[in-house]
């Protein structure tokens, strides 16, 4: 009798456990892929927001001979007007080529977004690499870019333009020689 206890106990013990566990959610290993978003979702940007709302990625920006300076980071763009930027909300922008936002094809280039240092749910975005760190607004700095077609795919002269200014933005990264980004306080010489 005593052992029929023990086990009936040990076996409610595991049950609470195992619910326990289930209730903490699922690990970024569980995730299925189709979970995954070129875009980041609706809730991950409110919660960035909100996080950093005291913050505007385009506080005092300015766009000077293809060098968006934006706020505690700059872009170093070709100097032409074939690409735009717009704001999405407080803690990101997003670059995109004219032509192909004009056809209805996004022409999502990249999207800058701000995170505060603790928040790395950036690491679910399926291609992004981590642009800088700004020391003076606290904020690390990611490039996410899209992975769906954002171009006219039978449009010849909108592809190459395409291809040209993803190429020069997909050389973002932190500590890259080449980068065409930089954080304000990393002193760049555009």
């Amino acid at each position: 009798m005593r052992e029929l206890l023990r086990k009936l106990l040990m076996a409610g013990l595991v049950t609470v456990m195992v619910v326990a566990f289930a209730a903490c959610g699922e690990t970024s290993d569980e995730k299925s892929t189709s979970e995954s978003s070129a875009e980041p979702t609706t809730e991950a940007t409110e919660a960035t927001t909100e996080a950093v709302s005291d913050y505007d990625i385009m506080d005092g920006s300015e766009l000077k001979d293809g060098i968006l300076y934006g706020n505690d980071f700059l872009l170093v763009m070709p100097d032409n007007d074939t690409w735009g930027y717009e704001k999405n909300n407080e803690t990101s922008l997003e670059i995109y080529l004219k032509s192909a936002r004009d056809d209805g094809y996004g022409g999502t280039l990249v999207t800058i977004m701000a995170f505060d240092p603790e928040d790395t749910s950036y690491e679910d975005f399926p291609d992004y690499t981590v642009a800088g760190h700004g020391q003076n607004c606290g904020k690390t700095f990611i490039a996410l870019f899209p992975t769906d077609v954002q171009f006219n795919p039978e449009d010849s002269d909108q592809e190459a333009a395409y291809q040209d200014l993803y190429t020069h933005v997909k050389k973002i990264g932190e500590g890259a020689a080449n980068s065409p980004f930089a954080t304000a306080d990393s002193n760049p010489e555009p």
